[in-house]
């Protein structure tokens, strides 16, 4: 959704998005684009239309909040040095522990000028935009692909030609990347991939009309409870496939795990259901699936195959250190599940011995105001054996609004205390 936001604002046409998937992340991006000029025509449930203002980025006369979304601050920080003038962006007190600011140089390298204006409370940095943007930029994709998204949007506005040199190696989220070269080139985008990285000729986006896929990460969830249940199946009305590389490698290590998900294109439906693993031991490359860690960490106690994730140190860069985070809280309900280190001891991952565990649970379970944290201890209490509860569902509107509606839907067993604390207290 947020790409399909950003790349109407920077086409000077009219677009069109069909199904769009409204998270308050979103919808703090979209409220920013609009005030960066984008107009909007039309909005229902079901579509909404409006007009970007290609480089004629305008300056917003007071800061635009990111709410604690690293994606839109980096995105939104990359349009701002289209913009003739001063933009302002802010962060919450949480992303000042994150290497957020750490790599918009990138801004610096074509043209524009970044400032930090943080304080010990909340990020806050200004972009200076430039009337002629290009030249050679260095991207490291080691830790996050958001940054490298981040610049190729907005480089074919730029006045001249745009080279990225991305750190060696192969960097992580490299799907997300591919769906961003995917969704530029469809809008008319000249994009040439390189040895080191890309190169992007100026031009102008063309309008598009887009259609959002399913969310593969909020199916993450909904396949974990399959995980954690003794028997039965869910089955995912309105399903829309996508042609993202991370959810293909979701569902095929799903299918590892004994986790089958079969999808019916007349009827529009995912069935998911419990099968056979396909291994004793299941290794796990996340460098290409960060958003569903935190959930194969909250699976890998319920399923028959040994499991093991490598490649996960970058997770701990996202709303909190949620390796970390996710594997203290398993242990606390009773998981056995131990991190994985690199060679330069470095949280790298995690595993779990073989076999279904039954965790006792009973506890209460904390968060860290991370909503896929949540989410995804919400999943393992659901096959502890006593209730747990887990603080932090007043986060859910970050990615999942319709998380307890969903829960209700596929019959789990739960209390949501909605309190101010935001307690729920699932039960097997």
């Amino acid at each position: 959704m947020q790409r399909s936001i950003l790349l109407g604002l920077l086409a000077n046409t009219p677009s069109v998005v069909l199904n769009p998937a409204w998270s308050s992340e979103a919808r703090s991006l979209f409220e920013a684009a609009q005030r960066l000029g984008m107009t909007v025509a039309d909005q229902t449930a079901h579509q909404v239309s409006f007009c970007g203002v290609g480089r004629s980025i305008q300056v917003p006369g007071t800061a635009l909040e990111s709410i604690g979304s690293a994606f839109n601050l980096r995105t939104m920080a990359a349009v701002a040095a289209l913009a003739r003038g001063d933009t302002i962006l802010e962060g919450n007190a949480s992303m000042l522990a994150r290497p957020v600011r750490d790599y918009l140089g990138f801004i610096t390298e074509l043209g524009g000028d970044v400032e930090d204006l943080s304080t010990s409370r909340n990020l806050r940095i200004r972009v200076r935009g430039s009337r002629r943007l290009g030249g050679t930029a260095h991207i490291d994709t080691r830790h996050s692909s958001q940054v490298l998204t981040s610049l190729l949007l907005v480089a074919p506005l730029a006045e001249d030609p745009v080279r990225i040199n991305c750190s060696q190696g192969r960097g992580v989220g490299q799907g997300y990347v591919d769906l961003t070269v995917a969704m530029m080139r469809e809008r008319g985008a000249w994009v040439e991939s390189t040895e080191s990285g890309f190169v992007v000729r100026p031009g102008m986006y063309r309008s598009g009309v887009h259609e959002i896929a399913s969310d593969f990460t909020a199916l993450s969830y909904l396949a974990g409870t399959v995980a954690t249940a003794e028997s039965g199946h869910v089955t995912i009305r309105d399903y829309i496939p996508s042609q993202l590389g991370p959810e293909r490698e979701f569902l095929h290590v799903l299918r590892q795990l004994g986790i089958r998900t079969t999808h019916d294109p007349a009827t529009h439906t995912l069935l998911i259901e419990r099968v056979e693993p396909t291994s004793r031991h299941v290794e796990i490359d996340a460098r290409n699936i960060p958003t569903v860690v935190p959930t194969l960490a909250a699976m890998a106690p319920f399923v028959e195959p040994r499991v093991t994730v490598h490649h996960a140190a970058h997770v701990n860069n996202h709303k909190c250190r949620r390796v970390d985070m996710m594997l203290e809280q398993l242990r606390h309900m009773g998981c056995s599940i131990a991190p994985t280190y690199t060679a330069d001891g470095e949280v790298d991952g995690f595993g779990t011995p073989s076999g279904r565990q039954e965790p006792v649970g009973g506890v209460t379970a904390e968060s860290h105001g991370d909503h896929r944290i949540f989410m995804s201890l919400a999943t393992a209490a659901l096959g502890a054996r006593l209730s747990t509860a887990i603080n932090g569902a007043e986060h859910l509107h970050a990615s999942f609004p319709d998380y307890f509606t969903v829960l209700e839907r596929v019959g789990a067993d739960f209390d949501a205390a909605r309190t101010p604390d935001g307690v729920l207290s699932p039960a097997r």
